[in-house]
This record gives structure tokens, C-alpha cells and sequence, in this order.
């Protein structure tokens, strides 16, 4: 299967260059799909990521928009795949251009700090076999991501792009701290749906007794 083509550019140099693109309103996932296509998993999970790691995933809907598009890709870099892809449903969901450069310019910043310590190391760690256990990882982090857990949708997403910087530029390093990160935003999030489900419980025994 031939490998696809890959953009050499910084991930923080196409966020730019989107941002500056004005041409339209909203921003469509397919929008985004056809400038990252041809590029790693990995940098798909990172864009998909980036909304609620950096705290947008309390506007209405953002989190469901970008977390499930990530439990696609996952599931592909799971099974292996060598072009990510998503169904027209998602690919026409979209995002008010004002939101998406709010992302870029709070990113930015951020990506370019990390791009500056990225270099490839640790090799085995993001080698083709490691990228599909991470997949299986992805798709736990991206469903907590989707759903409607009090603050439980930043940490996981956090983990995402951690990891995701690690895969792009094969550097273990960022996938093993990613990991770390990982295991504690599961471990949130299992925390805040067994307290909420405890509540709800003793709410219930509170009104009606027994």
C-alpha cells in the first residue's frame, strides 16, 4: 500500500495559515480533513484534540464536534489504516470561524513551545505497531471526550494531543508523559461519574426512603 504524501511544515505554521484564510464563515471537518489528509493519524487526533485541551469545550457543542471525529480516527489507527476517513455526517459539521481562530490564537503559542523540545527519540514508541495500541487508547480518551462528563473533557484531550505531538515527530518521550496523563484522565473521569452516579443515588434514597 503506498504511503501518503506528507506536509513537511509545522503544525503551528498551517494553523496560522488557516486563520488567515477569511473566505467563509464556518469551518467544516471536511474542510480540515482535505488540508490534513495526506498527513499522520496523529496529526488529525492532535487538531481534534486541540478545542478542549485548551479549555473551548465548554462552548455548546464543541466538545461532541471534535471528540467524535476522534473516536473515528482512532478506531482506524487501531485497525491499521494508511488514509484517515469520515463519514459525510461529520465531515459536514462545522465551526464558526471566530471559535476555530480563538483555538488557533490560544494554541499557537503553546504548539510552538513543544515544537521547540520535539525531536525523534525513543523510537519503538511511536513505530507502527505502538501507533496501533495507542489507537485503542484514543478511542477510551475521545468517547470520555464526547460525553457530557463535568470536567472530564479537558484532561483526556490534553492526553490526545500530548501523544499525538509524540507520534508526529517520533519522540517516546511525549508519548510516555502523554500516557501518564492519559491514565489520570481516566481515572478522572471514572471518579466523576461514580461520584455523580453516587449522588443521584442518595438523592433518590433521600426523597423517596428505604
Amino acid at each position: 500500500m503506498q504511503t501518503p504524501s506528507h506536509d513537511s511544515r509545522r503544525l503551528s505554521d498551517v494553523l496560522d495559515a488557516l486563520a488567515r484564510n477569511t473566505t467563509s464563515e464556518r469551518i467544516r471537518l471536511g474542510d480540515l480533513m482535505s488540508v490534513f489528509g495526506d498527513r499522520a493519524f496523529g496529526m488529525l487526533i492532535l487538531l481534534f484534540a486541540l478545542p478542549n485541551a485548551i479549555g473551548l469545550g465548554t462552548i455548546p457543542g464543541v466538545s461532541t464536534i471534535f471528540g467524535l471525529p476522534q473516536i473515528f480516527i482512532a478506531l482506524q489507527m487501531m485497525l491499521g489504516l494508511q488514509t484517515p476517513w469520515l463519514p459525510a455526517w461529520l465531515t459536514e459539521r462545522s465551526i464558526a470561524r471566530g471559535d476555530f481562530v480563538t483555538m488557533i490564537e490560544k494554541s499557537t503559542p503553546y504548539l510552538r513551545k513543544a515544537e521547540g523540545v520535539l525531536r525523534p527519540r525513543w523510537a519503538p514508541l511511536s513505530c507502527e505497531i505502538a501507533e496501533r495500541i495507542i489507537g485503542g487508547f484514543f478511542v477510551v480518551l475521545a468517547t470520555i471526550v464526547s460525553l457530557p462528563i463535568p470536567f472530564g473533557n479537558q484532561p483526556p484531550a490534553v492526553a490526545m494531543a500530548v501523544v499525538s505531538l509524540g507520534l508526529v515527530e517520533r519522540d517516546g518521550v511525549f508519548v510516555v508523559i502523554g500516557g501518564i496523563v492519559s491514565v489520570g484522565a481516566i481515572a478522572l473521569a471514572g471518579l466523576v461519574v461514580f461520584g455523580g452516579a453516587a449522588a443521584v443515588y442518595l438523592l433518590f434514597k433521600t426523597v423517596f426512603g428505604g
